[in-house]
């Protein structure tokens, strides 16, 4: 019973911090899903100045996930700074005047393994380090079950000839191709829109199999084979 307390409590806090901070930032939660391939990958998010006064705003980064191999790193509307820099220096401060916004973007530079992280950036005033904001950046963090309902994907077209296109709006990595009984024929790297040659295939149904992070099963999709013939 005091554990439920004292949860309620803290959420009770983190409610008010939120109410109270004269700083923002959009969107919150912000996730992006990405297939690594040892390049860098950024969410790309915003402070908002909720009062009607000029403010200097300072951030501070938390680590909370980060796969060995990948680093990460912050860039506001001032500079983009090393990885190790976890704080916004002091007296380099972003000022936003009153209903203006500025960059806070977080940057990952993965080594091309699967993995996922979660950056947590806390904003607020430089004379007013009490009220801070909490801001969660996630990158190819597993899909919740609610999350998945959400994810819209189109393949096409069925029954195909000579190949298949896949329409995703988020959330998908790989796409896998296997046959009726269950062997898998092909692996593919999911790209938006993208194009996939079956046309050295025997006609028959196959299984499009629809990966997310972390080898996380979004969706299964029959796929049917079918040559032209004039």
């Amino acid at each position: 019973m005091k554990y439920i307390y004292l949860t309620i409590s803290l959420l009770c806090v983190q409610l008010l911090a939120a109410q109270t901070a004269k700083v923002s930032v959009n969107p919150n939660p912000n996730t992006i899903f990405f297939v690594p391939d040892q390049t860098d990958h950024f969410a790309h998010g915003k402070m908002k100045n909720r009062t009607n006064g000029t403010l200097n705003v300072l951030w501070t980064r938390q680590i909370a996930m980060l796969p060995s191999g990948w680093s990460t790193y912050i860039c506001d509307a001032n500079n983009c700074y090393a990885d190790h820099v976890d704080k916004c220096p002091y007296n380099n401060p972003n000022i936003i005047k009153a209903g203006d916004s500025a960059t806070l973007d977080v940057h990952i530079f993965d080594d091309g393994n699967m993995g996922e992280a979660h950056v947590i950036m806390w904003v607020y005033e430089k004379e007013d380090t009490l009220n801070k904001f909490r801001a969660d950046y996630s990158f190819n963090k597993i899909v919740s079950n609610k999350d998945v309902k959400n994810i819209a994907i189109k393949v096409y077209p069925n029954p195909a000839t000579n190949s298949f296109s896949v329409e995703f709006n988020t959330g998908l990595t790989r796409v896998d191709l296997y046959s009726i009984l269950g062997k898998k024929v092909i692996s593919y790297p999911a790209i938006q829109k993208g194009t996939y040659d079956i046309s050295w295939l025997d006609d028959g149904l196959y299984f499009v199999k629809l990966i997310g992070p972390n080898d996380q099963m979004l969706r299964t999709i029959r796929l049917q084979k079918r040559s032209y013939k004039p």
